[in-house]
């Protein structure tokens, strides 16, 4: 297992959230390790993004860990209910992220099924809330270097070839870039939280 570098990780966001398909997210819960295999992503652009919640230098208690350098973990909490778990790409100075959308349960099947409450496969980790019940990624994750061995990190896989690439989901569609195509995600994977076509 090869951990990805942070090198990885500060390169452009839209490269990242492509080249992201295919590897695995890999979660440490006292002596065991949850794995799952990332099938869709989500990138946001930072300043010059109206959906980022880094638009135009904005910079709260909340955005304050997509200053960090690439590499580290962006959690948040939203809609009063869920945990968002996102990957800093860039600079301190280029507050860009990626959005975790899905992964494909790997490894410990059975405790994710424990955390979500559910048992079928599909259902454990296809959408960003999901994956985090079922990972057990809340804000006490916020800030981790994902390019280290720790309680969360991301090693290398191999490349999915056949992607597509859609707008992303649950923005707010008067703002132009709720259109922009920066969701990707593995062609015909079932694990995926949302297929082509199937946004209303």
């Amino acid at each position: 297992m090869n951990v990805l570098s942070q090198s990885f990780f500060k390169q452009d966001t839209i490269k990242v959230a492509e080249q992201l398909l295919g590897c695995y997210l890999a979660r440490r819960i006292k002596g065991r390790e949850l794995v799952g295999r990332i099938v869709e992503t989500e990138a946001y652009l930072g300043l010059k993004d109206p959906c980022c919640h880094s638009f135009g230098g904005l910079y709260t208690d909340r955005t304050q860990t997509m200053y960090l350098p690439g590499a580290y973990s962006y959690v948040y909490f939203t809609y009063g209910m869920y945990h968002c778990f996102n990957v800093v790409t860039r600079s301190k100075k280029e507050p860009e992220a990626i959005l975790i959308r899905a992964l494909e349960p790997i490894t410990g099947i059975k405790e994710m099924q424990k955390n979500r409450g559910k048992e079928k496969k599909q259902d454990l980790c296809s959408g960003p809330g999901k994956l985090c019940q079922a990972f057990q990624i809340d804000k006490r994750l916020n800030g981790k270097n994902l390019s280290q061995k720790g309680e969360i990190y991301i090693y290398a896989g191999q490349q999915i070839e056949e992607l597509e690439a859609d707008s992303r989901v649950g923005l707010p569609l008067h703002k132009d870039s709720a259109y922009w195509f920066l969701r990707f995600y593995a062609k015909n994977n079932p694990y995926v939280s949302v297929k082509k076509n199937q946004i209303s």
